[in-house]
């Protein structure tokens, strides 16, 4: 009794190494239980043949490709065969079969025509020949020719089995035979003995024939890939091996395109209730996919795929609705053309009917339902309409069998990411959602379906700029990846090097891989990125370019979210402003900065809860910079410790306290300032973020509204280096502490603050905002504050903010936490991206 059927494909017989390999796994297999064999002709035979016959019709010369073909198959011999008489006896049978083909060349040369009869017998040697080598390579093997056991009607190239009087003629055959059967796939025969091809692919069909008729436990379909996958790998990079799947997945799966097997291969399976095993003669020890009669829910979706060439037929028009008979003759129309219908949506008003069909037959179908409503035509009743350069999508899975949403979730996100569908249909047992795109949507709507079922809504991040938060966030999303985090480091770039990946790149050692990548061109990178055919982009950008951020808008249109700790973009003149929030909403994408103002603090996000809840800003005040915070929280305190004994004045014994140079250096040392102090002593960072939030109330200012108090020196803003700064600014040490001991007399603290505030009066007249008759000022300045302040309570480099509101009116609400530091910003930006 037999127990497995071993097929192997024409990629697993290819080469003579191949096929010793193949050889290798009959050998295991084999010493384990009894097994036989299904073989397909040598990698590219077939097409080599027909050739060789439509050269015949055309000129009558098809010599140099028979030749090449003879070659091959003799090489083979001598590099396989088992001995010398083995050697001898194949020889033979090549040269023999040759010579038949050379007859069957003579017959269509001289009737300059080629009958399927004919076409089926040229096609039928690359079977002939590869299964009498391939027996004479393995031990214990003989050669069957299928033709002899496989009994099927006359419908040449796509002939139908007799399976009565085939599974008795196999039976029969193997009743007491020995040994390893090596079987030709694709081929049967007639009643009158005339060879028949079972169509394209017939060599699985040929393995489950077999298998049926002999009862055995697993069909294996040996391949050049591990197994089924979720997607076509070519066009979805990262496509999974599915594990197990059921035979009404594998057709469904079959039908819309899927390289799984033969359609028809489930048939005799289907029937005994035999499993199917897909295998790779390239990588024997992966575990494939098993097909056989039991439903795996999980995972909900086992595949997305496609048919392209495809063009939609539209017939409407009231002569069609509430009128029985009309979808029949639609579809008799086609019929009488030959046209195969692949898929069908029609209205429930009955008044439109659509369908797709390959755009090879879009001719005849359009000529055929013509003649059938020429009348309707004539009179307008009826129009017809077609739509080019279409594919078809489907997506296959026992497990949507009665869950909701699913269908909500697919469109939800093809339409997020601009995919337009031009018609969707679904079967009634819900394993197959099928719609229609444009074909140059294609791959992307694979991407996005594919992703959003296998990898959960998988983010693919395109990051500009690995410093200090760059690096930092590199290193957090790695953390993230340990526990199965569905961020997806498509590309990094910077002013040193650029990495693109779409499958992702590898974090583990993101630092030594990025030092090995490309010199960076970053309009290269960009238009990579965009072409991308992957969906949930996000564009994050941990610069403070300018340039970078001028790229926004593009990047927008291209489809990307963006996530940034740069506010740059966010101080841009307002009509840019408003254009990208514009390509956002129509996007359908998000642009998130929470970290340009407090870093990871939740200042933004308050802000919008706030206004979106229906309550009024009436006032924000607060500290904004971290540096200048840790600036001012120090300036005038005691010295500490030895230093402050050795400097405490000797008239009135007072402690010495920490001038304003003093604690700026400081700052700089522990790294809270920008490498040049100025940049953060000159408030244009402060100025920026109260910009930010004054344009989220909704306020159309610029840049130059905002006032800002510029605490540099002016004869020390021109100086070349920060270090020549440090040297001159303790000069100014006194201007500063007179302004301190004057905050003191009157009980208060100097605190850098940034205020947002209506402005009543003339000014505010001047001012006055279009929409709500009220003026705003904005500013940025050092001031004395008392001390029940909310702003006096700061401590080290605390940044607060205090929104007063209508419902906030007497004591504000107030976020107060660190704003600065490299890792609490990545942490920042990490939560935008996950936000998405």
């Amino acid at each position: 009794m037999f127990i497995k059927i071993l097929k192997f494909g024409g990629s697993s017989v290819g080469t003579s190494k191949m096929i010793k390999k193949a050889g290798e796994i009959v050998k295991i297999a084999s010493k384990k239980e009894k097994v036989a064999v299904v073989v397909s002709a040598f990698q590219g035979v077939t097409d080599q043949l027909l050739k060789c016959a439509k050269l015949a019709v055309k000129n009558g010369s098809n010599l140099d490709e028979v030749k090449k073909l003879k070659n091959r198959h003799t090489k083979a011999v001598n590099q396989l065969a088992k001995s010398q008489k083995l050697k001898a006896e194949c020889q033979e049978y090549i040269e023999n079969l040759f010579q038949e083909l050379s007859a069957v060349s003579d017959e269509i040369q001289k009737e300059k025509f080629i009958s399927d009869k004919n076409l089926d017998l040229v096609a039928s040697f690359g079977e002939r020949l590869s299964a009498y080598i391939i027996a004479a390579s393995v031990k214990n093997a003989y050669f069957v020719d299928a033709r002899d056991l496989v009994k099927t009607d006359d419908n040449f190239t796509n002939a139908a089995v007799d399976f009565n009087k085939t599974n008795r003629r196999v039976q029969n055959f193997f009743r007491n035979k020995k040994g390893i059967p090596v079987i030709t796939g694709f081929l049967g025969s007639t009643s009158k003995g005339e060879t028949t091809t079972l169509g394209r692919g017939g060599s699985d069909y040929t393995a489950s024939i077999f298998g049926a008729a002999l009862g055995v436990k697993v069909v294996e379909i040996w391949t050049d890939v591990d197994g089924v996958m979720s997607a076509d790998p070519k066009l979805v990079k990262n496509a999974q091996v599915l594990p197990k799947i059921s035979y009404e997945e594998a057709i469904e799966m079959a039908y819309f395109g899927a390289k799984v097997i033969h359609p028809a291969t489930m048939l005799p399976a289907i029937k005994k209730g035999i499993p199917i095993l897909i295998k790779n003669t390239f990588n024997p020890k992966a575990h494939g996919t098993l097909i056989s009669k039991e439903f795996v829910l999980q995972p909900l979706v086992k595949c997305v795929t496609s048919v392209d060439n495809v063009a939609l037929i539209n017939i409407g028009g009231v002569s069609l609705a509430g009128i029985p008979g009309s979808a029949a003759r639609v579809f008799e129309a086609t019929a009488r053309a030959k046209a195969n219908v692949i898929l069908i949506s029609q209205a429930s008003s009955e008044n439109t009917i659509c369908f797709a069909i390959k755009s090879g037959e879009l001719k005849s179908a359009l000529s055929a339902l013509k003649k059938e409503f020429q009348k309707e035509i004539k009179s307008g009743q009826v129009n017809l309409g077609i739509i080019l350069n279409q594919s078809i999508l489907a997506m296959v899975g026992d497990g949507m069998c009665g869950v909701p949403g699913i269908a909500g979730m697919l469109f939800s996100v093809l339409g997020g990411e601009g995919v337009n569908v031009s018609a969707i249909a679904q079967g009634g047992s819900e394993r197959n959602i099928s719609f229609v795109v444009d074909s140059a949507s294609k791959i992307k709507a694979l991407n996005v379906a594919h992703d959003e079922f296998f990898y959960c809504g998988r983010k693919n991040i395109f990051l500009v700029g690995t410093g200090n938060i760059g690096g930092a966030l590199l290193d957090q999303i790695k953390d993230l990846q340990k526990n199965g985090s569905a961020l997806r480091i498509c590309g990094i770039i910077d002013a040193f090097h650029m990495l693109q990946n779409e499958r992702g790149n590898n974090l583990l050692n993101w630092r030594k891989t990025f030092e090995k990548g490309e010199k960076p061109n970053l309009e290269k990178w960009l238009s990579w990125a965009k072409v991308l055919p992957v969906g949930n982009k996000v564009f994050v950008d941990c610069t403070a370019s300018d340039g970078v951020a001028k790229k926004y808008i593009e990047m927008a249109e291209a489809g990307f979210h963006i996530v940034t700790p740069n506010k740059k973009f966010n101080v841009f003149p307002m009509k840019e402003y408003k254009k990208l929030r514009e390509v956002m909403a129509k996007n359908k994408k998000r642009f998130l900065y929470e970290t340009n103002v407090g870093a990871a603090l939740p200042v933004i996000s308050t802000l919008q809860d706030l206004l979106k809840t229906g309550d009024k800003i009436t006032k924000i005040e607060g500290i904004f910079s971290g540096t200048l915070s840790y600036i001012f929280n120090n300036f005038g305190s005691p010295v500490r410790g030895r230093e402050g004994t050795q400097r405490a004045s000797a008239s009135t014994g007072m402690a010495a306290t920490k001038s304003f140079s003093e604690v700026v250096g400081m700052a700089k040392k522990l790294g809270y300032t920008e490498p040049d102090p100025r940049e953060d002593l000159n408030g244009n960072d402060v100025g920026r973020k109260l910009l930010v939030l004054a344009r989220e109330t909704g306020l159309e200012m610029e840049m130059i509204d905002v006032k800002i108090e510029n605490l540099v020196p002016k004869s020390l803003q021109k100086l070349k280096t920060s270090d020549e700064f440090l040297k001159v600014l303790p000069k100014y040490d006194d201007y500063f502490k007179k302004r301190l001991e004057n905050a003191k007399k009157k009980n208060k603290v100097l605190r850098y603050v940034a205020k947002l505030s209506p402005v009543r009066g003339r000014e505010g007249s001047q001012r006055a905002s279009a929409s709500n008759g009220i003026g705003w000022r904005a500013s940025a300045s050092l001031q004395a504050i008392s001390l029940d302040n909310p702003l006096s309570a700061t401590k080290d480099a605390d940044n607060i903010f205090a929104f007063y509101t209508k419902r906030y009116n007497k004591r504000p609400l107030v976020v107060q936490g660190p704003g600065a530091g490299r890792e609490v910003t990545a942490g920042g930006v990490l939560a935008d991206i996950l936000r998405i």
